[in-house]
């Protein structure tokens, strides 16, 4: 069976072709956060132009995977209730359509990569226009009662209680995301800057420096959570802000040491995502080739 990937992400999507089990062809493209259709239509293309039977798709969540339906995400807003299973049957001559949170995927092509056995456990944080994260238990995605589980956006780990955004109060989102990182520092200083800016800033700007700090503080508690909950083996780290601000990682990672017990601290591995862009679309191919070897 001809297997493609896609990944729709809060800004691009990616779409990757396989020969051998390594990648034949990528292609990256921006996602249309209102207009969902335009995202799929180009989708639909790339699968009709190559002749592919399955795709094995990440759709934002919350969502209701199984059906392919997206469910509420703050991220992109022409896209909640919509049925993506549905339109790209109707679309395509595809056989197969799986659909898996992007997140899941992208932790079991680390766990995979960096070798984990059966009885590791693999936490993948994803730290990018938005925060996710994806467990791997006995080799397999966990994924919870309904498919929700590791949906961390509204976990109550920020520092401060703040519900004048679009989340929760205390939403860890709001703190360790680029979006989230982008609209407490406007909110602070009524400045619009994007996320690379405000990072840019903060050797020498107090308040880059104050949001950033949060940030960092929010996503080491979010480690140290995970530490005690699950006692993984690896911690994997990826996304946009991941790649281009290691550094931001190995603060919360530092700190999260002094919220940790030493037993639980030590015995765990902490690790970047090698795949970088195109962890996602790896994954789901391991997925796909698993279901279907």
């Amino acid at each position: 069976m001809k297997i493609a990937t896609a990944d729709i992400g809060g800004t691009n999507t990616r779409f990757a072709l396989f020969k051998k089990n390594k990648f034949w062809s990528k292609v990256k493209f921006e996602t249309n956060k209102n207009n969902y259709r335009e995202t799929l239509n180009h989708i639909a293309h790339l699968c009709n132009l190559h002749k592919i039977e399955c795709l094995a798709l990440c759709i934002p969540g919350p969502a209701d995977y199984d059906k392919g339906i997206v469910l509420n995400t703050p991220n992109l807003p022409g896209w909640v209730n919509k049925n993506i299973k549905k339109y790209l049957f109707k679309h395509t001559n595809l056989k197969e359509i799986i659909t898996e949170n992007d997140a899941n995927v992208m932790a079991l092509a680390n766990h995979k990569y960096y070798k984990q056995k059966k009885s590791d456990v693999t936490q993948f944080f994803t730290v990018s226009t938005g925060l996710g994260a994806g467990l791997i238990i006995n080799d397999q995605i966990y994924v919870g009662k309904n498919h929700l589980a590791q949906e961390i956006a509204r976990a109550p780990l920020g520092t401060d209680e703040d519900d004048s955004f679009h989340l929760l109060p205390y939403s860890v989102e709001l703190y360790a995301s680029g979006t989230g990182i982008e609209l407490r520092y406007n909110k602070l200083t009524g400045e619009k800057l994007n996320a690379k800016k405000i990072f840019a800033l903060y050797p020498n700007n107090e308040n880059a420096k104050k949001i950033i700090n949060e940030g960092i503080d929010s996503l080491a508690r979010t480690i140290s959570t995970s530490l005690a909950f699950l006692n993984p083996s690896l911690v994997v780290f990826g996304g946009s802000v991941s790649e281009h601000n290691n550094w931001f990682i190995e603060k919360a990672i530092e700190k999260a040491k002094t919220y940790t017990i030493k037993s639980q601290y030590q015995n765990v591995k902490f690790a970047f995502d090698p795949y970088t862009d195109f962890s996602a679309v790896m994954g789901l191919y391991c997925l796909a080739k698993d279901k279907f070897k």
